[in-house]
Order: structure tokens, then C-alpha cells, then sequence
């Protein structure tokens, strides 16, 4: 490919797939499928007067059941307007004779299969502009990879503190915060856990699960640079000490026995130890480490403290490590749905966690769920 042609695919805006169909059907289920290939797109709620977010190069796509009282060749005609050769008529049950209005009316683009499948959807697009299937390939593929990356980087730190638990230098949270950050911010959220789901080591999981929470939490309470790096710190290492439990306790398929459970207790110690050490993270980042398992009315561990020792900064972990551990999914649990994980942080409110920021927090759990942030612009 001759440099001129690259700068030339590389200078073509970015096509948007935009879903129109009724909320809570098919079109929900298209979205999230379309988002985690790598696609830019959203979602609207039909019956709508007009496709007015799509810009000339986008690709519309009529979602859900066929329905002749409102899927009729003329108001879709007039909601699409000069789009009609970039719209898709992603619909189930259509009967021959409004399929063939439909083609008199101009429509190219219509699924002719009951097969409703994310896949066919994809496959029109391909008919209507294989840039747009290109650009997601891109996308995906750089997810992949930057996701691919974080979780080597936190498999390699707790490999290496295995071997010799010294203390972990400053750098490399400010490297993963900057990597992290970039990958939430070409992925919507949903995307992104998906990607961190995949990743084959829990504890790769649930420290790169807790630090991207920490952050979307972060941005929902207004932090700045400064503050969201003190937090993104006290996230990232907040676990260091499970490098010293051993494998088959961290891992196991079930309920942990009392024994268990007491030396699992222990891994706050064990990271308070290992941060003490080094100066930059022997302060707020070694004592978050510590209390992120203490609860407001004294009944965590390890030392049972209660609110008035317990500092904003390790409420704020605390909500996002118990986040974590019920949203994520492990070979011996399924993960929690995010609706209702946030419903048993609301349980704890007032006695094991601050109500103010378990309010604040339902923001991040909206947009975990896909509530939140339905467009996703893609790099």
C-alpha cells in the first residue's frame, strides 16, 4: 500500500451504526454485540420523527419484530430521509408483500433470513460500506491488544513480588494508569469489562477490574489529575499482598474453610508490609492497602476500625474492590449482574459503607450496565 492510499484510509471518518428500534429488544442486544466488535454505535428508540445524530457517511439499521402499524414504508422513508441507501431493515416476521414495498420504496438493504443474529447484522453492514466492517476490525483489534498488555503487566507484577515481595515502584502505576486510561476511553465500559472478563489470571481480573472502576468512580466525583492518580494508586496496589497466599486458596473452586479464610485475611497485612517499604507508597497507598476491608460500623478486618478512622480515599477503594468482586467472573463463579451487585452495595450503605458515595457510585454501575453511555466513539 503506497503512503498516499494510507493517509487516505487513515483520513476517512469514522462510520456510526445507529440502532432504531424499541427499548429492551433486539436493538439492545444488536448494541452491545455491534460495541464489542469494535463498532461505533448507539441506540434510539423508535417511533422517532428523525435520525438526527447520523452524519452522512453513518449507516442506519431498523431493528425488532416487523411491525405494519409502525414500520411502514413511508414514515421510515421520511425518518431516514437521505439516507435510505445506507439503511438496514433489520426486522423479523416481515411478509413478502411489505417486503416488496419496501423495495419499491427504495430500501436495498433488508434482512431477508429469520436469523436476527449480530452476525447477519454485520454481514448488511458489509453490503452497505466495508469500511465501516474495516474500521471495527481495527478497533477490536487494538482493544485486544492494549487489554492483552494490562494483564501481562499485572500478571508480571505479582510474578515478580512471588519471587522477592519488594516494593513495587510508583512508575508502574502511572504506566498502567495511562494504559488503562486509554483503553476505557475508545471502549464503552460494558466493552471494556467484557475484555478484562476474558483475561485467564483472577488476580490479573479483579486488580485491573478495581483500578478501572476506581477511575470511572473518579470521573463521576468530579477528581482531578492529581486526586484521580492518588486514588488510581491506591487501587493498583491495593492487592499486592495476595502475592504471598498461597495459589490454591486464591483459586479455589468454593467456599474458603475457617483456616482458609484467616490466612486470606492476612493478605492486607502482607500488602502493608511490602508498600511500607519503599517511600512513595509507604503512606496513603500502604494504609489503603491495609483498611480496604474495614467497614464503617467496625466489622471488617483487620484491625475492626470504624468511620472516624476509615479516610475518604479508602471508602472510595472499598466500594470498588466489593464492586469488583461480585461483578467479576471466575472459573468457579459466574459474575454477578451489575444491577444487582449495586443493589447489595446499597444493602451495605449507612453501616458498612458511606451512603453519600454508594449514591454516587450507582453512576458507574448505570454505565457498567450500558444505561449510561450509549454512544461510544471509537479511535
Amino acid at each position: 500500500m503506497g503512503a498516499d492510499t494510507a493517509k487516505s484510509q487513515m483520513a476517512l471518518p469514522r462510520i456510526g451504526v445507529h440502532l432504531l428500534g424499541e427499548l429492551g429488544g433486539e436493538a439492545d442486544t444488536c448494541l452491545q454485540g455491534l460495541l464489542s466488535q469494535g463498532f461505533t454505535a448507539d441506540r434510539a428508540a423508535l417511533p422517532a420523527e428523525e435520525a438526527a445524530t447520523a452524519e452522512k457517511q453513518d449507516i442506519l439499521a431498523v431493528t425488532g419484530r416487523y411491525r405494519p402499524e409502525l414500520h411502514t414504508p413511508t414514515h421510515l422513508s421520511r425518518l431516514v430521509g437521505a439516507q435510505r441507501d445506507r439503511t438496514i431493515l433489520f426486522l423479523s416476521h416481515m411478509d413478502p408483500e411489505s417486503f416488496a414495498l419496501f423495495e419499491q420504496a427504495g430500501f436495498s438493504f433488508i434482512n431477508v433470513t429469520t436469523d436476527q443474529t449480530v452476525k447477519s447484522l454485520v454481514g448488511l453492514i458489509a453490503q452497505v460500506d466495508p469500511n465501516a466492517v474495516y474500521q471495527a476490525s481495527k478497533t477490536a483489534a487494538m482493544r485486544a491488544s492494549m487489554s492483552t498488555e494490562i494483564a501481562n503487566t499485572v500478571v508480571d507484577l505479582f510474578s515478580r513480588l512471588r519471587a522477592d515481595p519488594v516494593a513495587p515502584k510508583l512508575a508502574e502505576s502511572h504506566q498502567q494508569r495511562r494504559a488503562m486510561s486509554a483503553l476505557i476511553g475508545q471502549s464503552p465500559m460494558s466493552v471494556w469489562i467484557e475484555l478484562i472478563q476474558n483475561y485467564h489470571d483472577g488476580t490479573a481480573q479483579h486488580c485491573s477490574l478495581v483500578s478501572g472502576y476506581t477511575l470511572a468512580f473518579a470521573r463521576v466525583l468530579g477528581a482531578g489529575n492529581q486526586q484521580t492518580g492518588r486514588l488510581f494508586d491506591a487501587a493498583f496496589f491495593h492487592d499486592v499482598g495476595k502475592a504471598m497466599i498461597p495459589l490454591e486458596i486464591l483459586d479455589k473452586p468454593g467456599r474458603l474453610d475457617p483456616a482458609e479464610w484467616e490466612i486470606m485475611q492476612r493478605h492486607v497485612l502482607h500488602s502493608h508490609d511490602i508498600l511500607i517499604r519503599d517511600e512513595h507508597t509507604c503512606g496513603e497507598i500502604a494504609r489503603v492497602a491495609r483498611d480496604h476491608h474495614e467497614y464503617l460500623d467496625g466489622s471488617g478486618y483487620p484491625n475492626g476500625i470504624t468511620a472516624p478512622q476509615i479516610d475518604d480515599i479508602t471508602r472510595i477503594i472499598t466500594i470498588c474492590d466489593i464492586f469488583a468482586a461480585l461483578t467479576e467472573k471466575r472459573a468457579y463463579k459466574p459474575a454477578k449482574p451489575f444491577d444487582e451487585a449495586y443493589s447489595i452495595l446499597k444493602s451495605m450503605a449507612g453501616t458498612k459503607l458511606d451512603p453519600d458515595l454508594v449514591r454516587l457510585f450507582e453512576k458507574v454501575a448505570a454505565e457498567c450496565d450500558g444505561r449510561l453511555g450509549r454512544a461510544a466513539t471509537a479511535a
